[in-house]
């Protein structure tokens, strides 16, 4: 059976940027957000601004030197790959677990047999 490939619109970004500014997405909203903002230039616009209001502000009145634009970047980048891992770690777990398996169905064979 073919997984059907969910995606979200522009209008409901809205209900995802404060959450994934405040690292309160979940991985699966976190992998849908990085995916839709990869093809749509005006919401990364949108979570530029965010990000701008929401990290800019508090680095302005400590007086730090920031690159908020590279810093965005970063930080979608460093999402991107959290959630890759978690896949990747999904996947080794359910390759041991076969592997596990089918190495007991061959012991359990070669008891039989010898």
């Amino acid at each position: 059976m073919k997984k059907e490939k969910k995606e979200i619109r522009c209008k409901d970004v809205e209900d995802f940027l404060q959450p994934y500014l405040e690292d309160k997405l979940d991985k699966n909203d976190t992998k849908l957000l990085i995916e839709h903002l990869k093809d749509c230039p005006e919401c990364m616009d949108e979570l530029e601004i965010r990000y701008l209001l929401y990290e800019g502000l508090k680095l302005l009145e400590s007086g730090q030197d920031f690159n908020l634009k590279a810093e965005l970047e970063e930080r979608l980048y460093q999402s991107e790959q959290h959630v890759l891992m978690i896949d990747r770690l999904k996947t080794s777990a359910v390759l041991f677990v076969v592997a596990m398996g089918i190495f007991g169905t061959v012991q359990l064979v070669l008891m039989m047999v010898g």
